[in-house]
Order: C-alpha cells, then sequence, then structure tokens
C-alpha cells in the first residue's frame, strides 16, 4: 500500500469514528431528553399532565400531515361509510389516546399491589372470567392484543393483579432508551422478549405453563407473514400467534385495555378463539390469521378512538392490487374499494369518505 492508499485509509478511519461518536451522543442526548419528559410528566398532577399532552396530540394532528394523511386513508378503508370529520375526530383521538400511552409509561414506576386497583380494573363480563378458564386448560396462554389505548399499561397492571407474562417488543434503535424501557416494561415481574429469534423462548415459556403477549396489528414482512383480510382489503400479518397455537395447542385469549373517565381503565378478555383445524397447516395457518385479524377488527369497530390509526397498516398490497394505497388519490382509492365491493370482497359499505388529500387542513 502506498503512502496516498494510507492517508486515505487514515481519513476514512477517522470520519467513520466522527461518526460513530456523533451517532453515541446523539443517541443519548435523545435518551437523557426522554427520561426528563418521562420524571416531568410524572411529576405533574395526572389531571394537568392528560390536559397537556391531549392539547399537544391535537396540535401535532393538524401540524403532522403525513400521518394524518396515514390516518385518513385507514379511516376511509375500514369506516367508508363515515365523513371526514368523522374521521378527523377519529383520528385526534386516537393521537391523544397514544400521548396517553406516554404518561401511563411514566407512572409505571407509581404502581404497586395496594393501588393499582384504583387506576385498573376487570370488567365483570369479559375479563377475569375468560382468563381463569384459559390458564386453567395447563397450556400456558397466548394474548391477542394491539395497540389500543394505553397498551402499555396492560400487562404492567395484569401483572400486578399477580398474573405476570412475557410479551413480544421489537428492541428500539437507541439502545440506551430501550434499557430505560425494557426496566419500565419488567418492572411488575414481567419479562420482555426481543422479537428477532424469540421462537425459542416462546416455547419455552408456554411449555412452562406461562403467558405471552404479541401485538400483532401492524404491517409485517412477508419473510414472517401472510397476506390476511383485514376490515376487508388484505394486510400483510404476522403468522406467529397462529403457528403457535396449532404446534402448542395454547389457547389464544384477545386482551386489550378500555379507557374509563379521570384515567381510569378497563382490563377486558374475550373468550378463546376457537381455532381452525383441517389438517393442512398452511391452510389453517392462513384461515386463524384472518381469524385473529377479526378479533382485532371487532375490538377496534367497538372503541375506534382508541386505536393506533396513525400506521401504514395496509402498506404492502398482493399483486393485483395498487402496490401502494397511501399514494392514491381520493378517487383512486375510491374506486378500488367501490371495485373490490363490487366483486364481493369488501365489507364496509362505501362512501364518498370525505377527501383525503395529505394536505388538507383540519375542520
Amino acid at each position: 500500500m502506498n503512502s496516498q492508499s494510507w492517508i486515505t485509509a487514515a481519513i476514512d478511519t477517522a470520519k467513520y469514528s466522527i461518526a460513530q461518536r456523533r451517532e453515541t451522543l446523539e443517541s443519548y442526548l435523545i435518551y437523557s431528553l426522554s427520561r426528563l419528559v418521562f420524571s416531568l410528566v410524572r411529576t405533574l398532577p395526572y389531571g394537568t399532565a392528560a390536559t397537556l399532552l391531549d392539547s399537544l396530540a391535537a396540535l401535532a394532528y393538524r401540524l403532522d400531515t403525513r400521518h394524518r394523511h396515514i390516518a385518513r386513508v385507514n379511516l376511509c378503508i375500514a369506516f367508508p361509510e363515515l365523513s371526514l370529520q368523522e374521521h378527523d375526530r377519529i383520528a385526534q383521538k386516537s393521537f391523544q389516546s397514544t400521548a396517553r400511552n406516554l404518561l401511563e409509561v411514566s407512572r409505571l414506576p407509581l404502581l404497586n399491589r395496594g393501588n393499582i386497583s384504583s387506576y385498573v380494573d376487570y370488567d365483570p363480563e369479559f375479563g377475569l372470567n375468560n382468563f381463569e378458564a384459559a390458564r386453567s386448560e395447563g397450556k400456558g396462554i397466548l394474548y391477542l392484543t394491539g395497540h389500543f389505548s394505553a397498551w402499555e399499561l396492560l400487562p404492567t397492571a395484569h401483572a400486578l393483579y399477580g398474573h405476570p407474562l412475557s410479551f413480544i417488543t421489537r428492541p428500539l434503535d437507541n439502545p440506551h432508551l430501550e434499557q430505560y424501557l425494557r426496566r419500565m416494561r419488567e418492572i411488575a415481574g414481567n419479562q420482555v422478549i426481543a422479537k428477532k429469534d424469540s421462537a425459542r423462548q416462546i416455547l419455552k415459556v408456554l411449555k412452562a405453563c406461562g403467558s405471552v403477549g404479541v401485538l400483532m396489528d401492524q404491517n409485517t414482512g412477508l419473510n414472517e407473514g401472510i397476506f390476511a383480510d383485514f376490515f376487508g382489503i388484505p394486510a400483510a400479518t404476522t403468522t406467529g400467534v397462529a403457528l403457535f397455537a396449532l404446534r402448542t395447542d395454547a389457547p389464544v385469549l384477545p386482551g386489550y385495555l378500555t379507557p374509563r373517565r379521570n384515567g381510569r381503565y378497563t382490563i377486558k378478555f374475550l373468550p378463546k378463539v376457537n381455532l381452525i383445524r383441517s389438517g393442512d397447516m398452511t391452510r389453517d395457518v392462513q384461515l386463524n390469521t384472518e381469524l385473529f385479524n377479526g378479533t382485532i377488527e371487532q375490538i377496534i369497530r367497538q372503541q375506534p378512538e382508541s386505536w393506533l390509526w396513525g400506521h401504514k397498516r395496509w402498506k404492502q398490497q398482493p399483486d393485483g392490487n395498487p402496490p401502494d394505497l397511501y399514494r392514491l388519490s381520493r378517487d383512486e382509492l375510491l374506486s378500488f374499494l367501490a371495485g373490490r365491493k363490487r366483486r364481493g370482497t369488501f365489507a364496509p359499505g362505501g362512501s364518498d369518505c370525505g377527501q383525503i388529500r395529505p394536505d388538507q387542513k383540519v375542520s
């Protein structure tokens, strides 16, 4: 290697080192700022913090045109019979619900077995009865859930009532913040399982008659999922819950939080999902994944304001459908939905869906 090559290599190494240090510094600053925000929110009176976050979320909905557009498209797909004004109302409430999740995460360290009943209780009709019925089978439990309401509070509250569980998460890119959130999530005795290479740990937990929670309401890569209808439109969906349920016979128990007034919540567990078993594993995975999507859809229809609408749930589409529903114009999306309805492949009724342009102002 000549002297010029040595110099070039040294410069490249120095640039890489500087970039790495800058990335580490930025990562730590974001972590420090997040810790500060959590601490400030935790110290405020609950009502004050909730009002502040609701106002900030409403402002974010007006300013964040990208996620507002995503929410409007999603709502047009799911509830085409509703007006744009109603879509905006639901979407803004969804933004505020997500902000409340931040509030509840910040207060996890304040919760204990002595005070949890002041904040969270079980639904008298769809609650511990269904949980106990599933647990009595002695095969572990697969919790089927999604990003509803203060979803981070659900496993902590359930654990404080004496029912700890494991749940799957995708680690954050920021290692400092990930470590901090992991400690918060495990504060009540739960176990966080990283999504990557989680199969062995999930099987181990189920074999020991433990419980595993899976958020299965978001877009996934087709290397680990399939297309399954969701509100009548194909959505890339993880097959993990179906595969584990079919192979272990663990009951699949839908669970979620319902928000109430004054910062209180109710835990609901629906009856276990009865699996479809035809003897054809590929077909059974498809049919049960669609069944689970239908359960999630049922919950969303009951409390649409509490779901996370700002995510591209229909990001991927199978061949024959428009490749990106979020790039379609209003007329193009309506035409696509109407075409599926004519072919009998789209369940909800149609409407004008309002104007769904990304730049349209909120009324």
